[in-house]
């Protein structure tokens, strides 16, 4: 059985929360690790970010070093509230937002790597939740987070675990980067045949936008996984709701499929999870006679004017009706254009999805594995076979 104790009892310094950023211009000073940066990426390294002009006094009480955990004080989700990053070497100092909590482990004591995947577990989530406070905003403090019991293992056994569980990360970061460059090479490939000739057509001609139904009431909570807005933005969850029930097929997702919410936060996504049912509030987006990748690549193209437009009409949530994507035009390569690109590009479409699925299969092994590793039912060459 793995010894616990409070978090704090493992720090080198005390917490931190970080600077405040004052309003103005953020393309000079220190680069700033922001909500942005910890919700976009699980180990923060190189990445483009805001700047910020700091004192050196005040760089050197709130600057960032290889190995600090930073967690998210408040977030608008409950969920998101007490989210864990690792903060990885980079090329030049960087500094935090107030809006985050800067942990600096003792190295004798523990292995942060370790504690980055114990907290972004199920049961390192399950934990964070006890201190989570729900008010405008959900919420954590310093010093409830330094109180939290935590397992502490040996030192060994955390740098064995740490470094099993990294092999998975190397390769979800690897699928990140693809999933990140194709649909650039998409949008590339795309503006350079509109360069050579383009045509105007209304949103609503690209694809049949099919709304999903009122599928949450009288759930059973078995079965195929209901999708809301917020099982796109962040996937399941504990209020994700589950049914059994038959529904058509034009509001059953399945993986590859285009999703379109059109109200709340309005995005375009696809989907890369199992099959599931299609709550309201959420276009299936089935293309009508032009490739997937091309439909996708469109709807992100006008996404923005869609959100002005629910922006604008927001009084409890904005949306959009049907006729603004009537009403949305938006531009396309000529056709025999259009035909020559799908020879490229519809093999990197499916690749794309290759990438998101094997990233959920990795995730998935990496939350299984760290109980088991913790437990002992399962031993450090016994996982690395099971990565392999």
């Amino acid at each position: 059985m793995t010894d616990e104790y409070p978090f704090g009892d493992l720090y080198l310094v005390p917490s931190r929360n970080g600077v405040s950023v004052p309003k103005g211009d953020r393309s000079h000073g220190t680069q700033m690790i922001n909500m942005g940066e910890l919700f976009r990426f699980a180990r923060i390294g190189e990445a483009d970010m805001a700047r910020v002009p700091l004192t050196d006094k005040e760089l050197s009480r709130s600057l960032v070093e290889p190995g600090d955990l930073l967690f998210a004080r408040r977030s608008l989700k409950l969920e998101g509230a007490g989210r864990c990053s690792l903060v990885v070497p980079s090329n030049e100092p960087r500094t935090f937002e107030s809006s985050l909590i800067r942990v600096r482990l003792d190295a004798s004591r523990a292995d942060p790597r370790f504690y980055y995947y114990f907290f972004a577990s199920p049961a390192g989530r399950e934990r964070m939740a006890t201190i989570v406070e729900q008010a405008v905003v959900a919420g954590i403090r310093a010093s409830d987070l330094q109180q939290l019991n935590v397992p502490v293992p040996p030192l060994r056994t955390q740098h064995a675990i740490a470094e099993t569980l990294e092999l998975l990360d190397d390769k979800i970061e690897s699928n990140r980067r693809v999933t990140e460059l194709i649909p650039s090479l998409i949008r590339a490939q795309v503006d350079a045949a509109l360069a050579k000739g383009r045509s105007r057509v209304p949103v609503s001609s690209l694809a049949a936008f099919v709304n999903g139904g009122a599928y949450t009431k009288g759930a059973s909570g078995n079965g195929r996984m209901v999708i809301r807005i917020a099982e796109l933005n962040g996937g399941p969850g504990g209020s994700t709701v589950y049914n059994d029930i038959d529904v058509p097929d034009d509001k059953t997702a399945r993986p590859g499929d285009i999703l379109m919410s059109w109200s709340g936060s309005l995005g375009v996504y696809r989907w890369a999870r199992s099959e599931a049912i299609i709550n309201q509030h959420i276009f299936k987006v089935i293309p009508s006679g032009y490739p997937a990748w091309l439909v996708f690549d469109r709807l992100q193209a006008v996404i923005q004017i869609f959100q002005g437009i629910a922006k604008d009409k927001a009084t409890t949530m904005g949306h959009i009706q049907r006729g603004h994507l009537d009403s949305t035009s938006v531009e396309i390569p000529n056709g025999d254009v259009i035909r020559r690109l799908d020879t490229a590009l519809s093999p990197l479409w499916k690749r794309l999805l290759v990438a998101e699925q094997e990233t959920l299969k990795l995730e998935s092994l990496r939350d299984a594995l760290l109980p088991e590793l913790l437990s002992g039912r399962i031993r450090v060459p016994e996982a690395l076979e099971a990565i392999a």
